[in-house]
């Protein structure tokens, strides 16, 4: 699996945030998207996952056999986890879990046990997410992330909320996936120690 980025811009009203950006992603790496804050790092990430458009230039997905995956499947291939990211508030987690596992997002056999060891979290059976903390929602958020099977995974700033322990917990999952191709915006070493290569966004002004 690849992500082949092709002449991407970005401009909003008269400015760019991203200019001539070309790039080949590819499977089983960890690459990190660094610059000053206000810079674009989330933009290109978003630009990567194809929640934005564009405003010239293409994103595209390809298989092993480097066939172009369709954009109206390439949602299929994507994970996705940052702190301003939805999740349904008003469930529970045993019933959002139910309710990913419904849409295919969750395998089958992922269930409470599953999301309490991954995450390292005791749940409270009755507790609405919307009544957890702010790190414990982030927590939920990347466990979801990582848990999903898909081969793209996208992460902006993943450690924000998370206390000292928690930002272990992450590393050691970030060390420990092999099979997908992540990307990172952050600037903070702690998220982005185990990236093969890092984008530095003031080179596509």
């Amino acid at each position: 699996m690849k992500i082949l980025a092709e002449n991407l811009e970005k401009k909003f009203r008269q400015e760019y945030v991203i200019k001539n950006f070309n790039f080949e992603f590819q499977d089983h790496k960890k690459y990190a998207i660094v610059g000053p804050n206000g810079s674009g790092k989330s933009t290109l990430l978003q630009l990567l996952s194809q929640f934005s458009l564009p405003t010239k230039g293409s994103v595209k997905y390809l298989d092993n056999q480097g066939n172009l995956i369709e954009n109206d499947l390439a949602f299929k291939q994507i994970s996705f986890a940052a702190p301003y990211s939805e999740i349904i508030e008003e469930f529970t987690i045993s019933e959002l879990i139910s309710f990913l596992v419904g849409l295919q997002n969750l395998p089958s056999a992922f269930n409470i046990k599953a999301f309490e060891e991954f995450s390292e979290l005791k749940t409270n059976p009755n507790k609405l997410i919307k009544d957890f903390s702010s790190g414990m929602k982030q927590k939920t958020k990347l466990t979801l992330a990582f848990s999903t099977p898909r081969p793209f995974l996208f992460l902006d700033e993943p450690t924000t909320n998370l206390d000292f322990k928690s930002k272990d917990w992450f590393q050691r999952k970030l060390e420990a996936e092999k099979d997908k191709l992540i990307v990172i915006a952050s600037n903070e070493e702690s998220e982005i120690k185990y990236c093969e290569e890092r984008i530095q966004i003031l080179d596509f002004k």
